[in-house]
């Protein structure tokens, strides 16, 4: 079997994982957000870490791909995201320790592709993949938590008595679906 068609075989398996384990109201609320979280910012991490900073990246993604991006990827990181939305938790210290052991498992598959010869790292396989996925991982957990969850005691900490940050327009999409 060719390499590159690992990449529809993980992205079926994923979806097929998320439309076990997440409802399909909670799918549909988290959909956007994740497309935003998932899809977009890993097309835009393989703009800057492949193609600017020639940190790592996919190879061997055959006919799955132009411009040098992957067409699954991106799906694949989107239906991760609704997974991991759906089950970040909401009390401290665990949405801390959350990302962290999520940016460890994004590390560690990362490095199962490489093992298959679909994804590179150019720059170690540990520390510099870490701090990537580390940061991607807080950035998203902590925007959702702002923008999802405007009840949580964590969206209103960083306001120091001012009015925290809550976009009616996804307050709405958010509470109507619910």
């Amino acid at each position: 079997m060719p390499k590159h068609f690992i990449y529809p075989i993980y992205t079926a398996i994923i979806g097929l994982i998320a439309i076990t384990v997440v409802p399909k109201k909670d799918i549909r609320r988290l959909a956007y957000f994740a497309i935003l979280c998932g899809g977009v910012f890993d097309t835009l991490i393989i703009l800057v870490v492949t193609h600017l900073l020639k940190i790592g990246g996919y190879i061997n993604f055959g006919p799955f791909g132009i411009l040098g991006i992957p067409f699954f990827p991106p799906i694949a990181w989107t239906i991760y995201f609704v997974l991991y939305f759906y089950t970040i938790p909401q009390t401290k210290p665990w949405v801390y320790i959350f990302p962290v052991i999520s940016a460890m498992y994004s590390v560690l598959f990362s490095n199962v592709l490489a093992n298959l010869g679909i994804f590179k790292w150019n720059y170690g396989q540990v520390i510099v993949p870490f701090l990537i996925y580390l940061t991607w991982h807080f950035l998203n957990t902590f925007a959702y938590i702002r923008l999802f969850e405007p009840d949580n005691e964590l969206a209103n900490s960083s306001t120091h008595g001012r009015m925290a940050f809550k976009p009616a327009l996804l307050k709405k999409i958010y509470y109507k679906r619910k």
